[in-house]
């Protein structure tokens, strides 16, 4: 949340006071009248700039941000020091030539940390450059008065409302993440099941056939095709695939050669594409869709029944059994109870409020919008939902 804050921060500031982009523009300047950072152009790549190597060893009360010819006194919400020269600042000349503003090391850290804590060293500099922008318009406001407009006090309190709220999510974040150790071995004993692991060989088996296109050399076959197509019989193939995939399943629980009748149920299904690894590795029931967990269920070197859902047949082998260790499920756990702590308590404060809208002048409720498309068909070699496990570490 901090990052999307001070992203719309940088942007906003950096789209500020920009005229049409003229011939004369860079490209990081035309840019930034579209709402982008600036870049440098792909052709002529340039290294991100570092900080300094001494910015750590600088004091708080370095000087790390000059604004020459500005007299304003709030910087990073704290009065920030000013210094003028013999040119006095008059009340018609809200930014003299001869002020400056000087910004400290300590309050622009303060700024930065408040922003967002693990700010990086590129992203601090384009602060500190659009910094400066944000003061002098914020003078030029105050001057005519816009911080007292009516419309500006109501935006004003919105934006408090919307901080309030990005602190207290964070805030409540941090507290879910309060866990003990032995919460998280609570957690991985109750939910033992989830931290099983299986090492698996899979073959799949496609439910339809490719047919070839008639060959472009063959001038014969390919007029003959033109005027009478071919039609494909769809429940023909499907017949032909299932008693292959019935074949192959036989063949494996019998000790075959897994990769050989891969390589066989794609042939026999016309796939011109590598056949997919058998060896799937270690995995565990989250890696597999439910339909296809049973196979935990097996005793090491046992075959699975024959597999199918909409992307077509599998047949599983268990090659080994054992359990993820706790010291690598530690952190997996520790996201899901801060996660699960986190969830309750925002639906309890939630729950704690009804709202009720007056129809009469929001009118109704837009019906809730439906799926538009078909979830899309599972590729070659992969269930339906959800994705596959990884391939071997071998």
């Amino acid at each position: 949340m901090c990052s999307r804050w001070l992203l719309l921060f940088l942007l906003s500031t950096l789209a500020l006071g920009q005229n049409a982009p003229s011939a004369s523009q860079s490209p990081s300047q035309n840019h930034v009248q579209h709402g982008r950072l600036p870049h440098t152009p792909a052709a002529q790549p340039k290294a991100a700039p570092k900080a300094g190597a001494a910015a750590s060893s600088l004091p708080p009360d370095a000087v790390v941000i000059t604004v020459q010819g500005l007299c304003e006194k709030e910087a990073t919400g704290e009065p920030a020091a000013t210094t003028k020269n013999s040119a006095a600042k008059t009340s018609d000349t809200p930014s003299s030539a001869g002020c400056k503003t000087l910004i400290r090391k300590a309050q622009f850290e303060k700024l930065a940390d408040a922003l967002n804590p693990n700010m990086t060293p590129a992203v601090k500099r384009q602060l500190a450059e659009a910094y400066p922008r944000l003061l002098v318009f914020a003078d030029k406001a105050r001057e005519m008065g816009l911080d007292k407009d009516p419309r500006f006090l109501q935006m004003q309190k919105f934006a408090t409302l919307q901080l309030l709220a990005q602190d207290f999510s964070r805030h409540m974040q941090e507290k879910a993440g309060d866990i003990s150790d032995a919460d998280v071995e609570k957690y991985y004993k109750d939910h033992a099941s989830n931290y099983e692991q299986v090492e698996l060989m899979r073959i799949f088996i496609p439910n339809t056939k490719q047919h070839a296109e008639p060959s472009t050399a063959d001038p014969k076959a390919l007029e003959s095709s033109t005027a009478t197509p071919a039609k494909t019989d769809n429940a023909a193939d499907e017949a032909a695939m299932k008693a292959e995939a019935e074949k192959i399943h036989t063949a494996a629980a019998a000790n075959g050669d897994f990769e050989a009748l891969q390589k066989e149920a794609f042939e026999v299904s016309g796939l011109k594409s590598a056949s997919p690894n058998v060896k799937l590795g270690k995995v565990t029931r989250a890696n597999l869709p439910e339909t296809h967990q049973k196979v935990f269920d097996l005793s090491v070197g046992q075959v699975s029944e024959l597999l199918s859902d909409p992307g077509g047949f599998y047949v599983y082998k268990v090659i080994s059994k054992s359990a993820v260790p706790l010291s690598e499920a530690k952190q997996e756990i520790h996201q899901q109870l801060q996660s699960q702590r986190m969830q309750q308590s925002m639906e309890t404060l939630i729950n704690s409020v009804k709202t009720e809208l007056n129809q009469s002048y929001f009118g109704e409720a837009a019906p809730a919008a439906g799926p538009s498309m078909r979830a899309p068909r599972a590729q070659p070699g992969q269930p339906s939902a959800p994705p596959a496990p990884p391939p071997s570490q071998e």
